[in-house]
């Protein structure tokens, strides 16, 4: 109720602020609904002094595309007011450059660490308390199941998992799940962690994976429908929320994805939109349009002309302001000040 919208109004000057920095020209619609980018990936070509674990895809990467300067370019072209960064792959438990793009752009950007599944179950409280601490743009982590020795016990449930998952809901922190294999595979580890620990709040990352295999591209991708059924089976947990990203992962139709339209109201009728929340899965989602484009894909939807302004507003902005506390601090208040929105 009132305390969304205090957090979509500081949201909203936050972006105002960030604006007046450059000269924008967009298309009145697009700074016409207020957008949080609930997910993307940076990197930079800057190897020397930021080292890649494992080097990023390089039709990704030559033009520079993925660096904290550009996307802020294209975040102001299209009226994204904030957006949280997912530690990418190819840095692994590297996060200076996560970092150096959150101290960049403090009031823009937050970030989100990795669950490192190689701590000892005994460390991993002090180990999330570390990490979180190491810079104040943290506002979650994700766990990638694939991180996990196959032959772990209990997978992502095992003992270090459950430690890691509970700190996270005493520091406050959002879990998001990356199940690229399909949400099927996982449902049980998953369902096994919120039991445990119901005031960790959850994110489950694009739609589920349930369009399989996920990279994007094929003729050879099918629905996995357990994985359909598997996520809308996980809305009984009232700490759980989906990220309606990555549209190509889940789509084959291309720009605008338009046959997610029906899924989307699914959602809608099963979690409610106070429990959605956009993300781009940018530079990935550049392989198939535009970034501006991606941003304004589901404004094409059958369902979007059917939902309300606040549906909307939770699905862009509203949802993932409050889980992730983004109108919080001194710095957001002072832009509300000096703000006359």
């Amino acid at each position: 109720g009132s305390q969304v919208a205090l957090l979509l109004r500081s949201v909203s000057a936050i972006w105002a602020a960030g604006m007046a920095e450059v000269a924008v020209e967009a298309a009145p619609q697009a700074t016409r609904l207020l957008r949080i980018d609930s997910h993307l990936h940076l990197w930079t070509l800057d190897s020397d002094n930021f080292p890649w674990k494992s080097e990023p895809p390089r039709h990704l990467n030559e033009d520079g595309r993925a660096t904290h300067e550009n996307y802020l370019r294209l975040m102001n072209e299209v009226g994204v007011s904030q957006a949280v960064i997912v530690q990418p792959v190819n840095y692994g438990q590297d996060y200076r450059y996560t970092m150096a793009a959150m101290d960049a752009q403090p009031e823009r950007f937050r970030g989100m660490f990795v669950a490192d599944p190689t701590v000892p179950a005994e460390e991993a409280a002090a180990w999330m308390q570390h990490t979180a601490s190491s810079h104040p743009g943290w506002v979650g982590l994700r766990f990638n199941p694939y991180l996990w020795p196959e032959d772990s016990d209990g997978g992502m449930a095992d003992a270090t998992g459950h430690a890691m998952f509970a700190e996270a809901g005493r520091l406050g922190l959002v879990v998001g799940f990356m199940t690229f294999k399909g949400l099927s595979r996982h449902v049980g580890e998953i369902e096994a962690l919120l039991q445990k620990s119901p005031q960790t709040q959850t994110i489950i990352d694009h739609w589920g994976f349930f369009l399989q295999p996920a990279l994007g591209f094929g003729d050879d991708r099918t629905v996995d429908e357990s994985s359909w059924e598997s996520l809308l089976r996980l809305s009984k947990f009232p700490q759980l929320s989906v990220k309606i990203s990555a549209l190509f992962r889940v789509a084959a139709d291309g720009p605008s994805f338009a046959s997610l339209s029906w899924r989307l109201e699914k959602l809608l009728e099963t979690f409610g939109s106070q429990r959605l929340l956009w993300g781009s899965d940018f530079p990935y989602a550049t392989e198939h349009t535009d970034y501006s484009t991606a941003v304004h894909a589901l404004e094409q939807w059958p369902v979007l002309q059917a939902m309300s302004p606040s549906d909307r507003e939770n699905l862009f902005a509203g949802t993932a302001a409050r889980l992730f506390k983004l109108s919080k601090g001194a710095a957001a208040d002072e832009a509300f000040r000096d703000s006359d929105l």
